[in-house]
């Protein structure tokens, strides 16, 4: 986070119009009884911004502090420029500042080198990509459920099981500004088919979510829901000291491997099953009223859609193929999707067991804490793209948020060169070595018998 200043902390109160303190020095801020901010030289009130704006807690970390970084790299549109005016109470005076309030070096460099790719797009690139392949979705869904394409089933689900994930993740980021109406109708599209995952990158209406959570704490194991919800719900990769297992036998190290291709897919399948009848008991309900009616009959279709249309569930298969064709070939493209999908979801968010300090310079956390998944083929590469990157490209989406994916791989060409240049760590890790990295970590913090 960028600037060191920080206001003395005290009720808060009106704070004075900017027509009667147009200028404000470092003195004035600083017995200022209003929270503030700094952005693009704009001082900014925000003591009613905070409560209403869904990054309330990372707004809170701006306050007294110069967060002009911090403001780009987790908004790109003119819109959001523009709302800034009515929070704005002055401009920072146009003196030397303090050294306490300069903007850190190495975060003003990497904005300065990547910002043409932080801009409003001037082409719906994304748009047309994610309308491409939700047409060539449809076209796989029919080909396997309906006509029943084992052998595409088992070497393209995994495919498409990623590619709803990440482009679920990549609108709720705002991915496709081009359009704001075409953004809203993916996000429908999308929250629809990956459902299980839309109060994730959502949250509730009373809570932000934990994606954005993660993105407050990236990589940190005590409060990063990557580490403590997922590593608890759904990872069973035990890799880290604070959680070993015992006793231990070579042979054990690859636990995960039945855990992972067998136990998490059934399980999730179940799982699945008992959120459509507890829909449907739920529909059944006295409603309160006909509005939470509709609304409960909305979330159980879209459960209901999701099991019969997603990669990962293919319901519809069974009404068209005979049973034990349709499961055998769901259980088998699950299994086949975990591992080929292991790397991008364990690789980057267990990179370090030893998590830098919290006054460590921000770009520098995020480097020694991330790393991308290395491709070294022009064909991975591209189904990586059509991915929408998903989890590969963690450096670049960790340090810029609202940058679209269309624009991470260049981004990440760019890093990786001012890394090399300014001597910061910059890490890849190859396909296949995220699985000999799984295998070693399990291993080396396994207890083993004395």
């Amino acid at each position: 986070m960028p600037g060191l200043l920080t206001a003395p902390q005290s009720s808060p109160s009106r704070p004075p119009k900017a027509s009667l303190s147009p200028v404000w020095t470092i003195d004035d801020l600083a017995e200022a009884d209003f929270d503030w901010t700094i952005i693009d030289g704009q001082v900014l009130a925000i003591d009613g911004f905070i409560p209403s704006h869904p990054g309330g807690r990372l707004i809170l970390s701006a306050v007294g502090r110069e967060a002009t970084d911090l403001f780009r790299a987790h908004h790109a549109s003119q819109a959001a420029e523009a709302a800034l005016e009515k929070w704005s109470v002055g401009r920072f005076a146009a003196q030397k500042p303090r050294k306490s309030l300069k903007v850190h070096g190495l975060r003003a460099e990497l904005n300065r080198r990547v910002s043409q790719h932080l801009r409003k797009p001037q082409t719906p690139l994304a748009e047309a990509v994610a309308a491409s392949m939700l047409l060539l979705f449809f076209f796989w869904a029919f080909l396997v459920y309906v006509q029943g394409y084992f052998w595409l089933n088992l070497l393209s689900g995994w495919f498409w099981w990623r590619h709803l994930d990440a482009a679920l993740h990549s609108v709720a980021h705002g991915d496709f500004r081009y359009s704001p109406w075409l953004q809203h109708q993916l996000l429908r599209i999308y929250g629809v088919l990956c459902h299980h995952m839309l109060d994730h990158y959502q949250g509730g209406s009373q809570s932000i979510s934990q994606h954005l959570e993660h993105h407050l704490h990236t990589n940190d194991f005590r409060r990063d829901p990557d580490w403590t919800f997922f590593a608890v719900g759904r990872n069973w990769i035990r890799r880290h000291p604070c959680n070993p297992w015992q006793p231990y036998n070579a042979w054990q190290t690859l636990y995960w491997l039945p855990v992972k291709c067998i136990l998490e897919p059934v399980s999730e399948i179940f799982t699945m099953l008992s959120t459509c009848m507890n829909g449907a008991s739920q529909v059944l309900e006295a409603p309160a009223g006909a509005e939470k009616f509709l609304d409960r009959c909305k979330d159980l279709m879209s459960w209901w859609v999701e099991a019969l249309i997603s990669p990962g569930y293919q319901g519809a298969a069974f009404f068209f193929q005979p049973f034990g064709h349709a499961l055998a070939a769901l259980l088998l493209s699950r299994a086949v999707t975990k591992l080929v999908l292991l790397p991008f979801a364990e690789v980057q968010h267990f990179l370090m067991p030893d998590t830098p300090g919290d006054d460590e310079e921000f770009v520098v956390r995020q480097l020694a804490t991330t790393a991308n998944l290395r491709f070294t083929s022009s064909f991975a590469s591209l189904l990586d793209f059509l991915m929408f990157h998903g989890d590969s490209l963690q450096v670049e989406h960790h340090l810029w948020p609202a940058m679209s994916f269309v624009e991470l791989r260049e981004a990440s060409r760019i890093v990786k060169v001012a890394c090399a240049e300014l001597g910061l760590p910059y890490q890849e890790i190859g396909y296949f070595e995220a699985f000999h990295k799984v295998w070693r970590q399990v291993r080396d913090h396994a207890i083993q018998p004395e």
